[in-house]
């Protein structure tokens, strides 16, 4: 399903993702993605969200775990994974505020500039991608908007570049000017943040989005939303894994 283009090839690495457990019937039914390298800030959130997982502790409003519970194995941990976490996330992104098109691309744009940036020791390193990615699973009813979008994304910087081609040519009408055409396309292309190559938006960049918008939320909220994500997506509601390492450079 991970299409090896341009942006996947930098933005996603070789090097293996943390996993969560998953059914073998349930994962016939899903879609595997990578979050890509992520963030300072995105590691820390994921780090924040993991160790919630692994609390035994209920979540606010839940009943805690009785004493006969715990003697056949019950305790209060959220009954969620952390792939369960970011799905829930990204379902929340595209059914309640998914991102423009060109908005989209921009980001995934940006994340790939600001690496390439800190891998010449340049720019803000805090801001590049720098730190593990994470691997979640998505329905395949849920994966076919993913790529949806993606796919109108693409497809939206591709009209850019025609309509920003079509604008060069009234600009420089001479066949001499072809270097004026090129450079003035280029300037544009930076001011307005569109990527100068054209390709398909790498499959982590939406998850990215989606760890973005759920930074101001609590752990114990984050953790709600991944357990009733998780009893409605899998036949057996997942737990974290105890096993779990935290996300460093």
């Amino acid at each position: 399903m991970k299409c090896r283009d341009w942006y996947t090839i930098h933005m996603e690495t070789s090097e293996l993702a943390s996993t969560d457990e998953q059914d073998a019937d349930e994962v016939q039914a899903t879609v595997h993605y990578s979050t890509g390298r992520l963030t300072r800030a995105q590691a820390e959130l994921v780090n924040k969200w993991r160790a919630r997982l692994l609390e035994d502790r209920p979540l606010p409003g839940a009943r805690p775990a009785g004493g006969i519970a715990r003697l056949v194995g019950f305790d209060d941990r959220p009954r969620a994974s952390c792939s369960d976490v970011i799905a829930a996330a990204v379902a929340e992104l595209l059914r309640q505020a998914p991102p423009g098109e060109l908005d989209l691309a921009r980001y995934a744009h940006a994340a790939w500039q600001a690496q390439r940036a800190a891998g010449r020791g340049q720019g803000d390193d805090d801001r590049a991608p720098r730190y593990p990615p994470v691997s979640f699973y998505l329905p395949a009813e849920l994966a076919v908007e993913y790529e949806a979008l993606r796919l109108r994304a693409a497809e939206r910087v591709l009209e850019v570049h025609r309509e920003l081609g079509e604008e060069a040519v009234r600009r420089y009408p001479d066949e001499q000017q072809a270097r004026e055409r090129a450079g003035w396309i280029t300037a544009e292309l930076a001011r307005l943040g569109v990527p100068w190559r054209l390709s398909k938006v790498p499959g982590g960049a939406l998850a990215r989005m989606a760890i973005d918008r759920w930074a101001r939320r609590s752990a114990d909220r984050v953790a709600g939303d991944a357990a009733a994500y998780s009893a409605d997506a899998h036949e057996q509601p997942h737990r974290g894994r105890r096993d779990m390492h935290e996300l460093r450079r």
